[in-house]
């Protein structure tokens, strides 16, 4: 991206996250987000547990504090709502931090409400919506897939928001994004061969 436009550093990436992916490579997306975010997670030794986050300090950081949104799978979401909790911590503390918009592209879009940067189908569903969609064959153009998508993938998560439906924070948040990324951690399939993708 920064090749592309001069050096310049995306202002907000969206990343799909999967559970299972989550679970091969223990956690590298959630690292990505953090490392986003320019948050370092403090780990408690002795149970090997995220005790605190902390913010990295912009000098040692080197770059803008870059926005994530984050588009997680039902089996993310029940499987870690823990981890939900932290990367809602980490987004809500880069929002808090008195930082000028040129370098906390999160604070530079706030607009004075709790950012809501995590979402996903509603609580007990899994999936986007597309696969039976296409599978009925009712569909016309990419404004059909793009309503179904938001209709299911329209609901917040994170400290204390457990599938809140929140379409519009999501499409805004969508309409910002400049790079969007699937990490892959398998050769097994990938997007050419998988209809989850």
């Amino acid at each position: 991206y920064r090749r592309d436009h001069d050096g310049a550093y995306p202002k907000s990436v969206g990343l799909s996250v999967w559970g299972t992916s989550a679970m091969r490579t223990s956690g590298d997306d959630v690292a990505e987000v953090f490392a986003l975010l320019g948050v370092r997670p403090v780990w408690d030794e002795m149970s090997r547990r995220v005790a605190r986050l902390e913010l990295i300090d912009l000098d040692e950081l080197g770059r803008p504090r870059i926005d994530v949104t984050v588009r997680i799978s039902g089996f993310f979401r029940d499987a870690f709502p823990h981890v939900l909790a932290l990367l809602d911590d980490a987004v809500q503390m880069v929002a808090e931090r008195d930082e000028p918009d040129d370098v906390n592209y999160v604070r530079a879009h706030g607009d004075g409400e709790r950012p809501i940067r995590i979402f996903g189908s509603k609580p007990g569903t899994y999936g986007a919506g597309l696969l039976q969609l296409m599978d009925s064959r009712s569909w016309r153009d990419d404004a059909d897939l793009a309503e179904v998508y938001s209709t299911w993938g329209g609901y917040a998560y994170g400290r204390g928001i457990d599938g809140v439906p929140a379409r519009g924070a999501m499409e805004a948040a969508y309409r910002r994004i400049a790079v969007a990324a699937k990490n892959i951690d398998t050769r097994e399939h990938d997007i050419a061969d998988s209809d989850d993708y």
